[in-house]
């Protein structure tokens, strides 16, 4: 009876570390673990470099401006040419804006990043003209801020494309903005790789005790096994 007991006791203990070394994997961190729960209904590019350009339609000849580099657009359709895409949300002061991106310009990623886009506003500093007869020195200098999408340049001059009430258009700009990357899900910044970006993934600390765990069940089942070969009375008494 104790036999039988000590054999339904190690196997109880042995299949128990086999569940604990097992169960891990089903809760394994998977490159998504940090992103949202979009990822299987929409579809992200990111813009690995500094050109890559928001087009108003399916045409090289309409530029808007370049996409903030490691910065992301939504793609709403993608062709083989062009991708139909979006960029920003319609989060008061911001609006987000539909247009075209070259679709090999692209990085198509597998997830939906937390923070795809660039939320940035620029303020610019209106002074009347000379001989503006509007001008009584009431407001000698404006200040106006607009959301930032993105800059272009033409001719040597900087422009930014901005919004502002439902109204878009550019402001001169004498040079580009400032900004943090958008480095969580980029191998390296600069440097454009092969194929998607993935995020780094690792053990988390309750996997790491759920391994620790199972290797203890299974050293006790061992010394347990190895207790029971030495107490064995065909081992200990002679007949």
């Amino acid at each position: 009876m104790i036999v039988g007991m000590k054999r339904i006791t190690i196997l109880f203990a042995v299949w128990f570390g086999i569940a604990l070394m097992a169960l891990p994997v089903f809760i394994a961190p998977t490159p998504n673990d940090a992103l949202t729960a979009r990822a299987e209904s929409e579809v992200y590019a990111v813009a690995e470099t500094s050109d890559v350009w928001f087009y108003k339609t399916e045409s090289e000849e309409d530029k808007l401006f370049c996409i903030p580099k490691t910065y992301y657009v939504k793609v709403i359709s993608r062709g083989e040419r062009f991708s139909f895409c979006e960029y920003l949300r319609d989060i008061t002061p911001y609006q987000k804006v539909t247009g075209y991106c070259l679709t090999d310009s692209l990085t198509f990623v597998d997830f939906a990043p937390q923070r795809p886009y660039l939320y940035r506003e620029v303020t610019v500093q209106y002074v009347p003209s000379d001989g503006d007869v509007f001008d009584n020195g009431t407001f000698s200098v404006m200040d106006v801020t607009f959301v930032y999408y993105g800059t272009r340049k033409e001719n040597d001059q900087l422009y930014f494309y901005v919004g502002k009430n439902d109204k878009f258009g550019y402001v001169p700009a004498k040079e580009n903005i400032s900004y943090e990357f958008n480095t969580d899900y980029l191998p390296e910044v600069g440097e454009p790789t092969s194929g998607s970006v993935k995020s780094s993934g690792g053990l988390s600390a309750v996997q790491i005790v759920l391994i620790t765990l199972a290797a203890v069940v299974v050293l006790v089942v061992a010394v347990f096994i190895a207790h029971g070969k030495k107490t064995t009375p065909s081992e200990n008494f002679e007949l």
